[in-house]
């Protein structure tokens, strides 16, 4: 793999600004992609009804880069988004990081509890909004204990909002009868599908357009096989691409 330096000369070799095809740049056009803004448009509904959504995709379809966008959006004043990427965590594990991340000391289980019943009690009308990233992966007794908190105050209307994503089959997951009263609780799912080829080609142009480059940086056939490659992934048609361009510029060509 080339070094930092390698692919900055690189960029200055074809006259770009920046190393294309990284997901840094064309955040605009993905952002304006009709599942991006439905998806903010369910997630924002689910904060402010302190729902739980599901938000479902395979590997590669951009739901940790939706999350962060939209998460960076939400008004402070409003609400508390606490995201956790860490899914090896245990169930006691899940309590002590939130715990902490609520700004209190954790200890036993019953300890745990009661300070986190303390810290939404504490957020008065700011919304918590839990965000548990790859929930596929966590164990059966965490998602049980994220469940149980949610109805920490019985009377009143659950204690913050809960956003789950995960793969295509996290959904068959909580269908079983081991997480139903999970399942049951699903105000809302959405699905992100592969993007079309027409898609995939507008975000590998408006990645050569950040950084300065023209529409033709690729051929017609290149983009073909890029597209076709990426089976509708925005993650895995950058990664071809990017490694095509690190090919070309070894060679010092002019066009991919």
């Amino acid at each position: 793999m080339p070094t930092d330096a390698t692919l900055t000369r690189y960029a200055h070799q074809w006259g770009a600004t920046a190393v294309p095809f990284t997901g840094d740049h064309p955040k605009a056009y993905q952002e304006h992609h009709p599942q991006v803004q439905q998806a903010h448009q369910h997630l924002t509904q689910s904060a402010a009804l302190r729902s739980l959504m599901l938000l479902s995709g395979p590997n590669g379809i951009g739901k940790s880069h939706l999350l962060g966008h939209w998460r960076d959006q939400l008004d402070t004043r409003l609400y508390l988004p606490i995201a956790i990427t860490q899914a090896s965590l245990s169930h006691a594990g899940l309590l002590s990081y939130l715990a902490r991340k609520l700004g209190k000391p954790s200890g036993t289980r019953s300890t745990t509890l009661m300070h986190l019943e303390e810290a939404i009690a504490e957020l008065g009308d700011t919304t918590a909004v839990i965000i548990l990233d790859e929930a596929q992966n966590y164990t059966h007794a965490a998602l049980e204990e994220i469940r149980l908190l949610l109805g920490i105050d019985l009377a009143s209307r659950p204690a913050f909002s809960l956003i789950l994503t995960g793969d295509d089959y996290l959904l068959g997951g909580l269908r079983l009868r081991s997480h139903r009263a999970l399942y049951t609780r699903i105000a809302c799912h959405y699905h992100l599908a592969p993007w079309t080829p027409d898609e995939i080609t507008q975000l590998l142009q408006a990645n050569q357009q950040a950084v300065g480059l023209s529409d033709n940086l690729i051929d017609t056939a290149a983009i073909d096989l890029i597209t076709h490659a990426s089976q509708g992934l925005p993650r895995t048609a950058l990664q071809v691409a990017r490694a095509a361009w690190i090919a070309a510029s070894q060679t010092k060509a002019n066009v991919i």
